[in-house]
């Protein structure tokens, strides 16, 4: 059809067509008044709306079960943020105020754990998870940021935590157990016997071993071996359970752990790296659930990654001599905490860190470096019922190396939808090792399924890999169309900047003029501006004058002026003491700071031989300093002399911070004239009274 816009006097004919570009535009003319010209005007209104995406769901194939699909639809119910369930914070305390030393650390450093006791407590910024929960994708296990995916790696888990990754999977089999049978279990491992009250099923409550490792019992001067190795066991049980292993209950620990403790030095051959990211994993797919209110499991090793990554999300850094895992380094309460939701729609890839390890890996422990072997290994992560894949080949530019379309995932729809639903309820008596038999082949041929690439220098990915991924990712959690209401904290506009740049996209590539006309009033009318299709431009054609203002911006005053520092504008340094010196031998001030007003002309008897007026004195001989100017001298009349008075004499004075000499020295032995209150400390005295 055609339609005809009136403005101006100039008639324009568009002929509507239907294009399918991006999206599907379905034309409508409006008309509306011209207020500016007076004429009736026709504005074409286009009928597009934000997909968020993905536009090809052949790799993100959950469809929209996903909470950031009801943030894009409804954002109000998904403003506060999940809640973290934690239950460690008593015990990084204690750990603080004793810390472990001597021969419980070494037995700790043997069983492999010690890196996690040197990272410590770490405070968690709730938005920030919930943005990376949003931004999580089950399918792939790997963030879909604007710019590609990015994940948690094996490599990450080794660097910042310094666990052991490369050993046997921690898995085997779920038997049953008596509520007598944990608790001599406990005994035989543990060292002691919980009540019954603190052990639920084949759980002990996190709340009775803490109170055994808090208890001041122990001294390790008076303690045996055996007792060293019970209190080891202690700590790395209660960090298994509420550190690195979590559960959604958040105060049971799972006995089954006690059997990987019995022999320590042993305990370090497993691949608790490995575990804890399959944990890792599976909690971030479970938080994905649109009616999910929390998230638990190592949520701090997530915290720590994404600070590694995104500085501008993270605190400041503390000392750190690179002599633990790099997750030491992040100590202290969170200086950034009040931030969006929805914040990583802004981030560009200038904003991300591709590789923050390169220039201190070297720098390491040994401990972060002992699975560099398998940190590109394609393969399953096993913890008991627990399956999850690990995927560098999506994420090669967190190696270094060029990133190229990935692969499909190796396992089908129905595979994977059986894997996530897998727990271990009801499942007394079987052995998961059986069970899972073939992803535990495959992660016993972890050396092998190493993924190889193109090593770069800098940042790259293959010229048709940003084309492929914004048709199969999920490019909008927040939606541009809803009209932002005030909130706290960080505002985030990145929604409407994406759409921005995808409709000037949209009208590069277009030739139809209907289209460009209407694409680009429906960007606005969405961003809920369209008012700017009547301003005028501030974008010009012309060069802009950028030249700068000639003097320079002035700085502030510098702290020292409180405590007698200078207060003048001066190219040199300061005569301030010279300053003195002419008032103590009769110079007039006033003659000096404004030459000028004094009519000398020709006759010089009332200005030294040493002194002119194109100068000031030196503070040692009294000779002009010619590179000083009066005139660009100006020191305020209320700091000339001070506190003086009446009584007063000697005039000599000389600024403590300005003078070139100590003269301390020099009044040791005179006694202070005392303040009196009562005088007139004005600069100048009270005129005569009156007869």
């Amino acid at each position: 059809m055609n339609s005809k816009i009136e403005a101006a006097g100039e008639v324009f004919t568009y002929e509507h067509k239907a294009k399918e570009l991006s999206y599907i535009f379905n034309i409508k003319v409006n008309p509306f008044i011209n207020e500016k010209n007076s004429v009736k005007c026709y504005k074409p209104k286009m009928n597009f709306e934000c997909h968020p995406g993905p536009m090809n769901a052949s790799v993100l194939f959950l469809g929209n079960n996903h909470r950031a699909f009801e943030v894009f639809k409804n954002p109000t119910p998904y403003d506060n943020p999940l809640d973290v369930r934690r239950s460690d914070r008593t015990f990084w305390q204690h750990i603080k105020q004793n810390p472990v030393s001597g021969r419980v650390e070494a037995l700790i450093h043997a069983a492999g754990f010690s890196g996690i006791l040197q990272c410590g407590y770490k405070y968690l910024d709730h938005a920030l998870i919930t943005a990376l929960v949003e931004r999580w994708r089950p399918e792939t296990h790997t963030f879909h940021l604007p710019f590609g995916e990015t994940t948690v790696t094996l490599q990450d888990v080794n660097v910042l935590w310094g666990l052991p990754i490369d050993g046997l999977p921690i898995s085997g089999a779920d038997t049953g157990m008596s509520m007598y049978t944990v608790r001599d279990k406990c005994q035989t491992v543990l060292g002691f016997t919980p009540e019954e009250a603190f052990v639920k099923g084949k759980r002990v409550r996190s709340a009775r071993v803490l109170a055994q490792i808090t208890s001041s019992n122990f001294s390790e001067n008076e303690a045996s071996d055996e007792d060293c190795i019970f209190r080891a066991r202690q700590i790395i049980f209660y960090l298994i359970g509420c550190t690195i292993f979590p559960n959604i209950a958040n105060n049971l620990i799972d006995v089954k752990f006690l059997d990987f403790l019995v022999d320590l030095p042993a305990c370090s051959g497993y691949s608790w790296g490995g575990a804890v990211l399959a944990l890792l994993y599976k909690n971030l797919c479970n938080a994905t659930a649109p009616n999910a209110i929390a998230i638990t499991g190592p949520v701090a090793l997530l915290q720590v990654w994404a600070w590694e990554r995104v500085r501008c999300f993270a605190p400041a850094i503390a000392r750190f001599q690179y002599n633990a895992p790099l997750a030491a380094r992040w100590k202290g309460s969170l200086t950034c905490t009040d931030v969006s939701t929805h914040q990583l729609q802004s981030m560009t890839e200038a904003t991300f860190n591709w590789r923050p390890y390169d220039d201190i890996l070297d720098r390491l422990p040994d401990i972060c470096r002992s699975g560099m072997g398998i940190w590109l290994s394609c393969c399953p992560l096993l913890c008991y019922a627990v399956v999850e894949h690990h995927y560098p080949q999506r994420v090669m530019r967190q190696f270094g190396m060029f990133q190229y379309i990935p692969n499909p995932i190796a396992i089908d729809h129905n595979e994977h939808a059986r894997l996530h639903a897998m727990n271990r309820s009801g499942k007394t008596g079987w052995n998961w090792l059986s069970r899972h038999a073939p992803y535990v082949s495959q992660w016993e041929a972890r050396h092998q399924n190493l993924v190889t690439g193109e090593l770069t220098t800098s940042v790259g990915v293959a010229n048709d890999y940003m084309s492929w991924y914004m048709q199969h990712t999920v490019l909008y959690v927040s939606n541009p169309q809803l009209s932002a209401g005030p909130t706290s904290g960080f505002q985030d506009e990145g929604a409407r900047v994406q759409m921005m740049s995808e409709t000037m996209g949209l009208i590069h590539r277009s030739e139809d003029v209907d289209v460009i006309h209407g694409a680009a009033y429906r960007a606005l009318e969405m961003s809920n501006v369209p008012q700017y299709t009547q301003y005028l431009t501030h974008l010009s054609q012309e060069p802009v004058d950028l030249v700068s203002y000639p003097r320079t911006q002035r700085l502030g005053r510098q702290r020292r002026r409180a405590r007698g520092g200078r207060n003048v504008e001066e190219a040199g340094p300061s005569n301030w003491s010279a300053l003195a010196t002419a008032c103590s031998e009769g110079f007039d001030v006033g003659m000096l700071l404004n030459p000028q007003q004094n009519d000398m002309g020709d006759n010089n008897q009332f200005v030294d031989p040493n002194i002119s007026q194109a100068g000031f004195f030196s503070p040692s001989s009294h000779m002009m300093d010619p590179n000083t100017s009066l005139a660009g001298f100006v020191t305020p009349a209320s700091q000339m002399i001070t506190f003086m008075p009446e009584t007063q004499t000697d005039y000599h004075y000389w600024a403590p911070n300005q003078s070139n000499e100590d003269h301390r020295n020099r009044y040791a032995d005179v006694e202070p004239n005392p303040l009196d209150w009562s005088l007139d400390l004005n600069l100048f005295p009270p005129p005569p009274n009156d007869p």
